[in-house]
């Protein structure tokens, strides 16, 4: 006979958070979950459900590009064994043949263990709120807790978002010196063990939810072979990452290599691990303030700290817009005049144009998963301007197959680059042989990542 527990039945559903160090919404689980029991959900594919215009436009994609999905296993991988470290483990809900709706299996397992809470890290994606929202109308009698986890303030630290972000630089760091504070940023401390999961669960040996690494991958990583990349998901690797880097000189140069094609430690590389919550950004901003305080502080340093804070200000402009994010307009009162040409498109996703700097960072992408910040501009100047296309369908390539993907500086900055986003001068075109010249002058860069057409050649 099964007696209910007197303690709550806890329900952490993961997402932009896969660490347990500083997670907030880990630590609010545990002490809820103290005298109860604890589930620990990752779940696939729940936006399908979603009947909204970015799921039904023509620029939704279906499938996940093999180096995003490979850095996300690994990620979980890793989440995995530091929950089992912690005494519990993570639940992976996924498509399956037998069960292709996860956003039923969700509703599924919480009516099973009945659950009593749900804890979740705030975030800007509108539509994964639109999910919150849904699972929050099923079930009523569930209390719902929201921590923050990804961001430097627990709320807009400003009474409105300023148009531009350099508005809002100036604004914060007359406010708000985190640089420079007396004490660090308070990091939240990593519970020392987890409550343990229902029973019930456990004995049911037919339940499929238990993470299996690579189960989601595995046939599109044996399909496509891919590069080597020293990307690697997850909250160790993610570590090990800051802590090489900051104990390299590579941060007191940075401001004057960041714009680099290729080159691994001329630009931090964090956004992967901070785009999916494997890193905190509390994280690096305090050893980005130990570098400062025991080698140098520098122009280099501060542009660490300026990257954040434009990090910062794309969370707060799609919290702030909403589904606006994604219109074709943005926030903007005008419809731009680009439009959809598949041949276009296509020539532009295969690095298959009549500009080598191009087809040489799409073919990076598409083979790493990975493009520089000075790449991302010059590609998606080109799709909106010499291309003349919709910029959505750029930032939705973007989406299948950036590992660092964040829905808000991805989309955030498309729209700035498009001319219906946060800049007041209107849309930002490169040239792109200047810029070809500056950043790739012997082409080095072109020629690895054969940017130049066979009949060009």
């Amino acid at each position: 006979m099964f007696h209910q527990l007197s303690g709550k039945n806890v329900l952490i559903l993961f997402h932009n958070d896969l660490r347990v160090m500083d997670n907030a919404t880990l630590s609010k689980a545990a002490k809820l979950s103290r005298d109860g029991r604890l589930l620990l959900v990752y779940a696939s594919s729940l936006m399908d459900i979603l009947d909204n215009q970015n799921s039904q436009a023509a620029y939704h994609y279906d499938t996940m590009g093999v180096a995003r999905q490979q850095f996300l296993q690994e990620s979980l991988a890793d989440l995995n064994t530091s929950l089992e470290l912690l005494g519990n483990k993570l639940l992976h809900l996924h498509k399956t043949p037998t069960s292709p709706n996860t956003f039923m299996q969700l509703n599924e397992l919480i009516e099973a263990q009945q659950v009593t809470d749900i804890c979740v890290s705030q975030t800007a994606d509108y539509y994964q709120n639109q999910i919150y929202v849904r699972l929050q109308n099923k079930h009523p009698q569930i209390r719902w807790h929201i921590e923050t986890t990804a961001t430097l303030f627990d709320e807009l630290p400003l009474d409105d978002l300023p148009k531009s972000f350099t508005q809002f630089r100036k604004k914060i760091e007359a406010d708000y010196d985190l640089l420079h504070a007396a004490q660090d940023i308070a990091i939240c401390a990593t519970p020392e063990r987890l409550a343990p999961i229902p029973e019930s669960l456990v004995d049911r040996c037919e339940y499929e939810y238990f993470f299996k690494a690579g189960e989601d991958n595995a046939q599109a990583i044996s399909q496509q072979k891919q590069q080597s990349s020293n990307f690697k998901g997850g909250e160790s690797n993610g570590l090990n990452h800051l802590k090489s880097y900051f104990n390299s000189d590579a941060p007191s140069t940075y401001k004057i290599t960041r714009n680099a094609l290729d080159e691994w430690t001329h630009s931090t590389k964090f956004s992967a691990w901070l785009a999916n919550g494997s890193l905190s950004v509390n994280t690096i901003l305090n050893r980005l303030r130990r570098y400062e305080r025991d080698v140098i502080a520098n122009d280099s340093t501060y542009w660490i700290w300026f990257e954040l804070l434009r990090r910062e200000y794309f969370y707060w402009y799609a919290v702030t817009h909403q589904q606006k994010l994604f219109w074709f307009k943005g926030i903007g009162q005008h419809t731009p005049s680009t439009q959809l040409d598949q041949k276009k498109l296509e020539q532009w996703r295969n690095g298959d144009t009549a500009y080598p700097i191009v087809n040489a960072c799409m073919h990076q992408l598409k083979a790493t998963g990975y493009m520089s910040n000075r790449g991302r501009q010059l590609v998606a100047s080109c799709f909106i301007h010499e291309l003349g296309l919709d910029w959505r369908y750029g930032a939705t390539y973007f989406e299948q197959h950036l590992i660092d993907y964040d829905v808000a500086s991805n989309w955030g900055n498309w729209q700035y680059l498009a001319g219906v986003g946060a800049d007041p001068r209107g849309c930002r075109q490169f040239n792109l042989d200047k810029q070809t010249q500056q950043y790739d002058p012997n082409g080095k860069f072109i020629h690895q990542w054969q940017g130049v057409l066979k009949q060009d050649s």
